[in-house]
């Protein structure tokens, strides 16, 4: 799988080959199939393993005694197993309707998780009293739906992470100057 996903990064979801794996681990095609029924098979092992990995850090790092900026960095950011590329999920939601899902239901996971983190800050007293969490929720998602479209972070020429440090910074501080 690590040789996989490094071809998944290096040449995208549909122009890795079998043949390229296979070549690097010096080992036959037929091996390879030994092991996964079909390229489509480790491309749903990759998103698995992604997905997995990251929702384990992710739920050990809010269970840490941190300020609330630090667990909200820790769902935006959290580890994967192997990098996630934007363009890699731009080619999931293109072709990969499967994957595509997939990832849809980690965003929704760490929305959810970042909702229960602002009631908790709110019921402790931390944030202030008129705030409606069904409105933040919403601003999340539709801004995390922006920043997993590959062409608004190329045309703007930002990362992903950038992006996300904006919307964290602009949520928790605003836009006036105090």
């Amino acid at each position: 799988m690590k040789v996989a996903a490094e071809k998944i990064q290096t040449h995208g979801l549909r122009k890795f080959t079998m043949d390229e794996i296979a070549s690097q681990l010096k080992i036959s095609k037929k091996t390879i199939y030994n092991h996964f029924k079909s390229k489509d098979n480790i491309i749903s092992e990759y998103f698995k393993e992604i997905i997995e990995s990251d929702k384990k850090y992710t739920i050990e790092a809010i269970k840490r005694d941190v300020s609330l900026e630090e667990k909200l960095n820790s769902v935006i950011f959290s580890y994967h197993k192997y990098k996630l590329p934007v363009n890699i999920l731009d080619e999931a939601h293109k072709f990969y309707y499967e994957e595509w899902e997939k990832i849809q239901e980690l965003k929704e996971f760490k929305l959810k998780l970042i909702e229960n983190i602002l009631k908790e800050t709110m019921e402790a007293g931390l944030l202030k009293d008129d705030i409606q969490l069904h409105v933040i929720s919403l601003i999340l998602e539709s801004v995390s739906n922006t920043f997993l479209d590959y062409k608004f972070l190329s045309e703007n020429n930002i990362t992903m992470k950038d992006a996300m440090n904006g919307m964290v910074t602009i949520l928790l501080h605003g836009i006036l100057k105090e």
